[in-house]
């Protein structure tokens, strides 16, 4: 989770910049920290033989804020219409309640605290003070927990979307795969940052996920229009087969995603499989080290 940046003549940091300038001029957070930056290189087709390389930079941000009264939305829309080169996935939460979660022994808190990049302090500290340290002896236990209760919910909801495939109603396949996606991204966030997301946003928590894995986001959104226009199909069927009138999901599309979400899944088991036993290992590196 540690953040590294280009120079700072850097015409994209220097827009970085000025964009969390603007955030704190809005929201004056008492801090800003970077806990993740993507940079995703893609080849786009040019009239000359050479192809054109493009960068999707993706930031991942916690808000520190002073009260308890939750931003996040306000936040996340502000981002999301000033920030145009790339994409800023930002968490808040108030010092406060940040505070409780360290001494509670939190991973994702004591791991950004100790790791991230702080972009702005209100009070001019650069360093944070926080004398706890991270204790693994039960993380790959209580991983396991979420896990086998986050896998079960979603696997029960991708059959109920082969049923409805069946018997072609596809408009209701669509929205339980789109249940499917959003308790196994629930489900990775958890279990590899100790996360408790409360995002119901398909593409806010995969972008989320990229602090640790561009796998998922890539499932869904390789840089294809045609992945986008399929994707969108997905974040529209949340509402749209409950409440919309004219949504509709053709039967080629369902059974895309379908196929798509299965990999999804086998992709989820693995990247959690894969975490899980990093953690045991490091429950019983920690053992050793306190019986030394």
């Amino acid at each position: 989770m540690q953040t590294q940046f280009q120079s700072s003549a850097d015409t994209q940091v220097s827009y970085f910049k000025n964009f969390v300038q603007c955030l704190v001029d809005k929201f004056q957070p008492l801090k800003l920290i970077c806990f993740a930056k993507t940079i995703i290189s893609a080849e786009t087709p040019s009239c000359s033989k050479d192809q054109n390389p493009t960068h999707d930079y993706n930031y991942c941000l916690l808000m520190v804020t002073e009260s308890a009264t939750r931003v996040d939305h306000q936040v996340q829309d502000f981002s999301n219409s000033h920030f145009k080169d790339g994409t800023v996935c930002i968490l808040c939460h108030s010092e406060e309640s940040i505070v409780e979660a360290i001494k509670a022994n939190n991973r994702f808190f004591l791991t950004v605290y100790s790791t991230g990049q702080l972009l702005y302090s209100r009070d001019g500290m650069i360093n944070f003070e926080f004398p706890e340290k991270f204790i693994p002896t039960q993380s790959a236990k209580k991983a396991i927990k979420h896990f086998d209760h986050r896998i079960s919910i979603a696997e029960g909801f991708l059959h109920g979307a082969a049923e409805c495939l069946a018997q072609k109603e596809f408009n209701v396949s669509t929205f339980m795969m789109h249940q499917v996606v959003e308790q196994c991204c629930i489900l990775l966030i958890r279990v590899h940052l100790d996360y408790r997301s409360e995002v119901h946003n398909l593409l806010r928590m995969l972008r989320l996920c990229t602090s640790f894995s561009e796998r998922p986001l890539k499932t869904f959104l390789s840089g294809s229009l045609e992945d986008e226009r399929i994707f969108n199909l997905l974040l529209k069927s949340y509402s749209g087969s409950r409440y919309g009138n004219g949504f509709s999901v053709p039967e080629n599309d369902a059974q895309i995603l379908y196929n798509r979400i299965t990999s999804f899944i086998v992709l989820v088991k693995e990247l959690c499989a894969a975490k899980i036993e990093e953690m045991e290992q490091e429950a019983l590196e920690y053992k050793e080290q306190r019986m030394a």
